[in-house]
């Protein structure tokens, strides 16, 4: 197909052609960026409940418990720490709920 041979055509007159300035061309560039950026579903998996950490005090408060009796379901492995420094331990809550939910009914 053959286009008539306009002012703003290239040299064989087969195409239009397009002229813009430099800020066009940045101005259409962003818009047709931001409007990808709209449609784009990121495929990262993303948590549904953000997983909260207590620290040993915090878990001994959550649970209702005493420091001594803690340590001992620690030792029996009814409660599990996630080790994050050579002295520091941090318990995930939904954990501690769990223990609650099957020592309490």
């Amino acid at each position: 197909m053959s286009f008539p041979k306009l002012a703003n055509s290239n040299e064989s007159g087969n195409k239009p052609a397009v002229y813009l300035t430099v800020d066009e061309l940045t101005l259409l560039f962003g818009s047709v960026i931001e409007t990808k950026l709209k449609e784009f579903k990121p495929t990262i998996h993303t948590p549904q409940k953000e997983e909260t950490h207590l620290n040993f005090m915090q878990a001994v408060e959550f649970l209702k418990i005493s420091k001594p009796t803690f340590v001992k379901l620690r030792r029996e492995g009814k409660i599990k720490g996630l080790k994050v420094g050579a002295r520091r331990v941090l318990f995930y809550r939904s954990e501690l709920e769990q223990y609650l939910q099957d020592n309490h009914e």
